[in-house]
């Protein structure tokens, strides 16, 4: 398991290096890569953190209402607390992240991204662009 978190790492910061060059990844790199389950789980989770927040775990957004890299909005438990923690962000976000697939498989993000307001056509706008920048990682594709 660890070697899979290892080599999981390495590609993480890769994926993140290559959407945000010259920034110090590490810390989320490694909480994405110790914490999901896969590896295009990672992807996603990445594509998602790079969307909202430019992989920057001190982002806040939503007029102070959302937190971390993943923007985990206060109505979801979001807190300032986060900022200080990308384990517990990643952590939140993916628990998240794995019920709004669970909601929606052909949409995985919609929930993620709009929760009661998930089946609208900006929700499964955004999850089609995140899970499009997945792809692009999974595939080793520049970023557009």
């Amino acid at each position: 398991m660890m070697h899979f978190t290892l080599a999981l790492f390495v590609t993480v910061i890769q994926w993140m290096t290559s959407l945000v060059p010259n920034g110090d990844h590490s810390a989320l790199a490694w909480a994405v890569a110790s914490q999901s389950r896969s590896v295009s789980e990672a992807a996603l989770v990445t594509a998602v953190a790079f969307r909202e927040s430019s992989l920057s775990n001190e982002a806040v957004g939503d007029n102070g209402s959302s937190f971390c890299a993943m923007q985990i909005h206060k109505s979801s438990g979001g807190n300032s607390t986060l900022l200080e923690s990308p384990e517990e962000c990643i952590a939140k976000g993916l628990m998240m992240l794995r019920e709004s697939v669970r909601i929606d498989r052909k949409n995985p993000v919609a929930f993620y991204a709009r929760g009661p307001n998930w089946q609208s056509a900006k929700a499964k706008g955004i999850s089609r662009d995140r899970v499009a920048i997945a792809t692009r990682l999974l595939r080793g594709e520049k970023k557009r």
